[in-house]
């Protein structure tokens, strides 16, 4: 699993955003251990969810994850076999306009594409 960097910035800004702005410590805790299970699992079943409804987003092989009202966008790099690299992009705010976001600084994969971030390892 590669994590982009603005990823963790998208995680500590919900994150610091619940428990300061919200005053709800106890909520932005949860979100957080919510969001690990998920990565977890997407380690082990990334092809469970769907492309994203957006024709351009999917054409880049973009999907998404629910964890409570925020979303983990990702894709999955095929390393022959069955090797697969799932490539976490960003974590948004369910109710954002994440398409436009998402278009506006388009994705990067570290796929045979060329269209390679500089990947963070955690």
């Amino acid at each position: 699993m590669v994590f982009s960097g603005i990823f963790f910035e998208d995680v500590d800004a919900s994150h610091k955003y619940i428990k300061e702005v919200l005053e709800a410590p106890r909520a932005a805790e949860d979100l957080k251990n919510e969001l690990l299970e998920k990565l977890d699992y997407l380690k082990e079943n990334p092809y469970s969810r769907p492309l994203v409804h957006d024709e351009f987003l999917a054409s880049l092989g973009v999907r998404s994850i629910k964890v409570k009202t925020h979303l983990i966008f990702y894709g999955i790099e095929c390393n022959g076999g069955d090797d697969k690299l799932v490539n976490i992009f960003r974590f948004m705010y369910s109710k954002r306009n994440w398409m436009s976001i998402l278009r506006e600084k388009p994705l990067r994969y570290s796929n045979s594409s060329g269209l390679a971030p500089k990947p963070v390892r955690p």
